[in-house]
C-alpha cells in the first residue's frame, strides 16, 4: 500500500482588518449675542473628534493623521463645507484634539489646512480643551502663540472643566470662553473667573442656555451662547 502523505499545512492567523473610519459629519450652529440675538459667527460641530478615532498606530503609521493632521483637515472640510452651504458669518469655531497642543507641527497643519481650502485662518477661531491647557502650562501657552501667529484666532474650551486662570496672559490669548452652563456649578468655577474674564472683554458663550435666562446670565458677564433654547 502506498503510504499517502497529508500536504503541508501552515496555520495563517488572519488578522481583522482596521475597521473604516468614516468620515465626519458636520453641523453649524448659530452663535448669538444673547441681549438682542444678533449673529457672532458660527460653531463647526463635528459628529466625533480626533479621540473618538485614535489608535495606537497613528503613533506609528505615517499614513494615518497626527492631532495636527485631523485638525487641519477639519479647516479644510469645514471652509468647504461652508462656501458650499453658504455659510458667510464669521468666525467659524471648530474644536482642537486634546493633542493638537503638543504637536509641534500642528499649528503648520492647520494653516496648511486653510490655504487648501482658500481662506484665511482669520476666519476660524480654535477652542482648546482646558484640560490640555492647564496640564501643558508653559508650553501651551507658547504653542498657542504658534498658531496666533499664523492668524487664528483661539478660544478655550471649558465645558469640562476650566483650571486656566485668567492671567493677563490667557485674556491677551483667549477671544472667547466656551461652558456648558448645565455643568457649570458642579465644576464649581470661582465667580471671579467669569468677572475678570468679561471685563477684560473676552466672549463668554454658554452652551445649553434658554433665551429666559438672557438677563441673568448678563449679570454674569455671559453675553453669547451657542443655539439658545426657546420655551416652545
Amino acid at each position: 500500500m502506498t503510504e499517502m502523505r497529508a500536504p503541508h499545512l501552515r496555520l495563517v492567523v488572519s488578522e481583522p482588518a482596521p475597521a473604516p473610519v468614516r468620515t465626519p459629519r458636520i453641523r453649524f450652529k448659530p452663535v448669538v449675542r444673547l441681549e438682542d440675538g444678533a449673529a457672532f459667527g458660527v460653531h463647526a460641530e463635528s459628529e466625533f473628534s480626533f479621540e473618538d478615532t485614535f489608535h495606537p498606530r497613528h503613533l506609528t503609521q505615517t499614513e494615518l493623521p497626527t492631532a495636527g493632521g485631523w485638525l487641519g483637515e477639519q479647516i479644510e472640510r469645514i471652509a468647504q463645507l461652508a462656501e458650499k452651504t453658504g455659510a458667510t458669518l464669521r468666525p467659524i469655531s471648530l474644536l482642537a484634539p486634546m493633542a493638537a497642543l503638543s504637536d509641534p507641527d500642528a499649528p503648520m497643519a492647520a494653516e496648511a489646512g486653510a490655504i487648501r481650502a482658500g481662506v484665511l485662518p482669520q476666519e476660524f477661531r480654535i477652542d482648546f480643551p482646558d484640560a490640555a491647557v492647564s496640564a501643558l502650562d508653559d508650553l501651551a501657552w507658547d504653542q498657542l502663540d504658534a498658531y496666533r501667529r499664523r492668524g487664528f484666532r483661539i478660544g478655550l474650551d471649558a465645558r469640562q472643566s476650566w483650571r486656566t486662570p485668567m492671567s493677563s496672559r490667557a485674556r491677551m490669548t483667549f477671544e472667547a470662553v466656551r461652558f456648558d452652563l448645565s455643568r457649570f456649578n458642579l465644576l464649581e468655577v470661582p465667580m471671579s473667573r467669569l468677572e475678570v474674564a468679561s471685563a477684560e472683554g473676552v466672549a463668554l458663550i454658554a452652551e445649553n442656555a434658554w433665551w429666559r435666562d438672557a438677563q441673568e446670565l448678563a449679570a454674569m458677564g455671559v453675553s453669547f451662547a451657542v443655539a439658545p433654547k426657546t420655551d416652545c
